[in-house]
């Protein structure tokens, strides 16, 4: 690799990873406040888009990308909650207000061989909207289907035994109609 290849190599594998960074959230555990917030785990693999106090998907509402497949997400950001014994290895955690809807918009990439060739597909996006408790824990999960993705949440449950699940409902949306 010559010197000039390198310097390019090294100046566009920054930017990329820099803008993988950019737009997300920074949140600590320590600025949690339960009385008014929730906490909701991501898992890696779909690129998931969170569109707070809206019952539909808006780019009017504040939204942002909670997680999307990349080298950003091989790494977990956290912000306290507690981990189930079930859980993947790559997750990303946010805090979230409590007490109004979330919009979750996600939508799968992956590679598929037809006829011999590699293509890239992506699923037409799906979206399902819920209403978190203050001082609740949840965990939004993408399924891809030979059909549509699907998204699912679960609930957080600590004990003396430790962190367990149950499903948690979630309502199908859509985009917001004028």
């Amino acid at each position: 690799m010559t010197h000039h290849t390198s310097i390019l190599f090294v100046s566009i594998l920054s930017s990329v990873l820099l803008s993988a960074c950019a737009g997300t959230p920074s949140q600590t555990a320590k600025d949690y406040r339960p009385e008014t917030e929730a906490r909701v785990r991501v898992y890696w693999g779909a690129n998931v888009t969170f569109y707070l106090n809206t019952a539909c998907v808006t780019g009017e509402a504040k939204h942002f990308v909670a997680s999307k497949p990349g080298l950003s997400s091989l790494s977990n950001k956290t912000v306290g909650m507690p981990v189930p014994p079930d859980a993947a290895r790559y997750f990303h955690e946010y805090i979230v207000p409590a007490g109004q809807p979330i919009t979750v918009r996600a939508q799968i990439s992956s590679q598929q061989l037809i006829n011999g060739k590699q293509y890239r597909v992506t699923d037409p996006a799906t979206a399902s909207t819920f209403v978190p408790e203050h001082g609740h824990d949840y965990e939004i999960l993408v399924q891809d289907n030979d059909g549509p993705d699907e998204i699912f949440a679960r609930e957080l449950v600590s004990s003396g035994n430790g962190t367990s699940t149950v499903p948690h409902p979630l309502k199908s949306t859509s985009s917001c109609k004028p």
